[in-house]
């Protein structure tokens, strides 16, 4: 089985598990950004919160509220957003 360059876990809108990363590149309360093995990766919500960061497998821990995950490789970019119930 080939190893994967990237994971994502995303838990409840609460916490996300990303692997692969290479570098934070910056991050605030609302917004962080990431270049991992596939690209760059931005992830957008509220009172974010870097925990875990850059452990042997290249796995950052993100915690707080996500709204958003944005993936760029370069050539070609993906947005993963979904309403909120706090939205309706």
């Amino acid at each position: 089985m080939e190893k994967s360059l990237q994971k994502l876990t995303l838990t409840d809108r609460r916490k996300l598990e990303v692997g692969g990363v290479l570098e934070i590149i910056s991050y605030d309360d609302e917004n962080i950004t990431m270049y991992t093995a596939l690209g760059n990766l931005r992830i957008g919500g509220e009172n974010l919160e870097v925990g875990t960061a850059f452990s042997e497998n290249g796995t950052v821990e993100i915690t707080g509220y996500i709204r958003t995950i944005h993936f760029c490789d370069g050539r070609y970019c993906l947005l993963y957003t979904s309403p909120s119930p706090r939205d309706s």
